[in-house]
């Protein structure tokens, strides 16, 4: 008998029998991407004893041309789901299978160990994806993997930690036996560019709660030396005092040009000092978890100290990034001297920021009535990036819509819920797997010009479309201190489930003891409401809060749910403008394109900021200085600032151009100040170690050579006390901007007078820069800011550490594997006084 649930991509359906063994649901397809108006996707289930057989056949056009007909096992022994829907055990029996596919005893990459496997018993990363990544793997451990498989789940976090490699030395700060979590390969070079390393510690935190007895007391002691060493060198090397924020990239938008401005390929060290929402999220979840550690330990002192940062963080993230007017939190601030919001938006960092409690339950329900849906899912940003390919932008990412569902259901935002089980359901069906991503209006594996790279079997796909069944269907929700068993089941999903009396999941396991859940199924009521949950029972005694492993029996456990009549609720989801299905520049969904700076030039006591290309009169722009908004609704290709700080001090200017979307903001140019200074590197005051190099290879200008190991001193005279900014003008070329493990990351020491009076410290960081033609131009580090005395002052410039000093890299091919690598070629180092 045919059944469908899925109408205009929302949950729906009609009655069938609980014993049906054959199912078919209809998708409607977005106008203007298919010649048809629905795709089918049929099951055919046949049984034996335990053990299912799922044939599933699809009419909707696959990724990379693969069958349109798949046959899934599900395996006596393993988690199954029986409803009265075939259709909806399907799918949980692919996810689970494909969680099989992924669990490997070797993985391998090319960039790693000349590309021969690397016996690690782990979760591999996808199809196309045969290594283990260190977000990847968090995120799908915490969406519902660790529960799958603890001690793989260990073992692969465990692969992501490492201590520095032999001679490599540990800064100051940091003991010599220092434990770091790897950050993988990324932009500009890795670490600290990319400062979501602490990812692990949301997958950390859910395999803790899965494991027992002494494989959780080795892990949990490890895990506590990993973030501890994390947190630190993070602290040193990404935390900014004057805001209180972490610097780096959005966790997970890790495709530069994808979701900042175009510009930001030829500038990463403003990426680098950005802050990021869902960045610092995370920061917060490892300090919370390491101060929970500390604090098993016995370790008091560690515990207070990680605590008190997490609180401090938790109310700074909610202060700097809310925007009251979008009822969302931004995705990032901008690297200016005071950090402005960008009206960018992203589904994971909201979501995360719901979870991690930051969000009160009003915000967070006003968070998912105000971000835009499209007809089958949410996307990862609002609004798109006009004329960019489809990966990041204009994409859904299913373990992204699972963390919307988590906090959908955590906060009681029904439409918010149906609407994500709704996308994870289509996606997974249609494209007859857990793909890596979708395009976001059609939800397929690939339409118009992208998604640019999509697998099967996405590690965290599989997990977010097991926990979204698991962990909020079914409401197995294991944590440090127990079991919760919160299902949240609503009036569509209870439809979705069948004509069935009952749905059970039996299978899963905690700390070794076999589970089995059974839903008593309410009966079918109108979309729009849930239903509360009545009572829980455990071996048939009623039990309230938490189950504990001394609840559980040895040989067997059932846990029933009943539920109550159901609440109606009526909060709604913001819906996307249906635009046309390849429109790249829509102003209904997408920024307005980027300006661009001409000039910028001091005229009298105003200061001219000229903007490049003709202006059209009707656009409208906001100048900011230094991330002060000091102009607005300004017309014209020069824009003013008619109060511009003292001709003595350096002010950079950036632009937006206003729409209905507002465009990023354009790159910074600054009118740099009458005590400004530049020293080039030929200058005989700076005392080096390292090498001199006359220009050539494509570098313009004679530089100093640091490498690792090397250092260099210049005296700074200035004539006021004062707030100054110290960067410096570099080359490294050493990698690819998108990729390696070789930022330049070092130390920035200035003292004061003769007797060499401490003044601050600071890490700079050189990343990667992007080659034009065979020229390799200078750049400018990321910003130094110090209080400068008037006389004399000294800078020293000496080594941090990157994450080519890891011994976990010296496998890797390129460059920083085979030896530590931690260098840049130095052109001038720049003092401008800003205060």
């Amino acid at each position: 008998m045919a059944r469908g649930w899925i109408a205009a991509g929302l949950l729906a359906g009609i009655a069938m029998p609980a014993d049906a063994q054959t199912e078919q649901l209809r998708f409607p397809t977005y106008p203007g991407t298919a010649e048809t108006t629905s795709w089918t996707v049929d099951v055919a289930a046949a049984a034996s004893g335990d053990a299912r057989r799922f044939t599933l056949r699809s009419t909707a056009p696959q990724r990379d041309d693969t069958p349109s007909t798949r046959v899934v096992d599900a395996r006596a022994g393993d988690p199954q789901v029986r409803s009265g829907s075939p259709m909806f055990d399907a799918l949980f029996a692919m996810t689970v299978a494909e969680a099989h596919a992924d669990s490997v005893d070797a993985i391998r990459d090319g960039s790693y160990n000349n590309g021969d496997p690397i016996a690690c018993r782990c979760f591999e990363t996808g199809e196309k994806w045969h290594y283990v990544w260190t977000r990847d793997l968090s995120y799908a451990l915490d969406l519902g993997l660790a529960g799958f498989d603890p001690s793989r789940a260990a073992e692969s976090l465990l692969f992501k930690t490492s201590g520095l490699r032999p001679g490599a030395k540990a800064p100051a700060g940091l003991p010599a036996s220092t434990v770091q979590i790897v950050q993988d390969t990324g932009s500009g070079g890795s670490w600290p560019v990319s400062t979501d390393r602490t990812t692990w510690a949301l997958g950390a935190e859910r395999t803790l709660a899965n494991l027992s007895g002494a494989e959780r007391t080795a892990f949990a002691e490890k895990a506590l030396a990993a973030l501890t060493g994390t947190l630190e060198a993070d602290r040193i090397a990404a935390f900014d005092p004057r805001d209180g924020l972490y610097g780096g990239e959005h966790s997970f938008l890790d495709w530069r040009e994808q979701t900042y401005a175009p510009w930001i390929v030829e500038d990463l060290s403003w990426m680098a000092r950005s802050k990021a929402l869902s960045t610092n999220i995370v920061q917060l979840r490892a300090m919370r978890l390491a101060a929970r550690l500390a604090r098993e330990a016995g370790d008091a002192s560690r515990a207070t100290r990680y605590a008190g940062w997490a609180a401090t963080l938790a109310t700074t993230i909610d202060r700097a990034f809310w925007n009251e007017a979008a009822g969302m939190y931004v995705t990032f601030l901008t690297a200016d001297r005071t950090a402005a919001q960008v009206a960018k938006y992203d589904l994971l960092g909201n979501a995360l920021a719901i979870e991690a409690g930051v969000a009160d339950r009003t915000r967070a329900r006003r968070i998912l009535s105000s971000y835009p849906f499209a007809p089958y899912g949410p996307p990862v940003v609002w609004p798109q990036a006009p004329d960019m390919f489809v990966y990041h932008n204009r994409a859904q990412w299913p373990f992204v819509t699972a963390y919307a569902l988590r906090a959908a259901a955590a906060a009681g935002h029904v439409a918010a819920v149906d609407r994500a089980i709704g996308a994870l359901v289509r996606g997974t069906a249609i494209n007859l797997s857990n793909m890596e991503n979708l395009e976001w209006l059609s939800s397929r594996g690939r339409f118009d010009d992208g998604p640019e790279i999509n697998s099967r079997r996405q590690l965290w796909s599989v997990g977010g479309y097991y926990g979204a069944v698991a962990g909020t269907i079914f409401g197995w929700q294991p944590d440090m201190d127990g079991v919760a068993i919160r299902p949240f089941l609503t009036t569509a999903t209870r439809r979705m489930l069948g004509a069935g009396a009952t749905a059970s999941l039996k299978g899963i396991r905690y700390h070794g003891k076999p589970v089995e859940i059974t839903l008593r199924l309410p009966p079918v009521a109108a979309d729009g409401g849930y239903y509360p949950v009545e009572s829980v029972l455990l071996n048939g005694r009623t039990v309230t809060g938490r189950l504990s492993d001394r609840d559980l029996a040895a040989l067997g456990n059932r846990i029933e749910v009943r539920f109550g009549a159901p609440v109606a609720d009526a909060a709604t989801v913001t819906q996307v403008p249906r635009i046309a299905a390849t429109s790249h520049d829509d102003a209904r969904a997408f920024m307005a394109k980027t300006p661009t700076i001409a000039t910028v030039q001091r005229v009298t006591r105003t200061v001219a900021v000229k903007l490049a290309g003709d202006i059209p009169a009707t656009q409208r722009f906001a100048l900011y200085r230094d991330g002060t908004l000091i102009g607005s609704d300004l017309a014209g290709g020069a824009l003013i600032d008619k109060a511009p700080p003292a001709p003595a001090l350096t002010a950079c200017y950036t632009v937006v151009l206003l729409g209905r979307h507002a465009s990023q903001p354009s790159a910074a140019v600054c009118a740099r100040g009458s005590a400004a200074q530049t020293i080039a590197a030929t200058d005989p005051k700076i005392v080096t170690t390292a090498e001199r190099m006359p220009a050539g290879g494509g570098v313009g200008d004679p530089t100093i050579r640091l490498v690792a190991g090397t250092q260099l001193t210049v005296p700074i005279d200035v004539a006021r006390d004062g707030t100054y900014v110290v960067t410096i003008r570099y080359d490294n070329h050493v990698h690819q901007p998108n990729t390696g493990i070789t930022n330049a990351v070092k130390r920035i020491t200035v003292t004061h007078g003769d007797a060499k009076e401490p003044a601050g410290a600071s890490v700079v960081q050189m990343p990667h820069i992007l080659p034009e033609g065979e020229r390799h131009p200078l750049r400018l580090s990321t910003p130094v800011h110090v209080r400068l005395r008037a006389g004399r002052n000294m800078l020293e410039l000496s080594d941090f550490l990157n994450m080519s000093s890891l011994a976990s890299n010296t496998t890797y091919s390129g460059p920083g594997g085979a030896k530590e690598i931690n260098e840049a070629r130095i052109g001038a180092i720049l003092i401008d006084q800003v205060d």
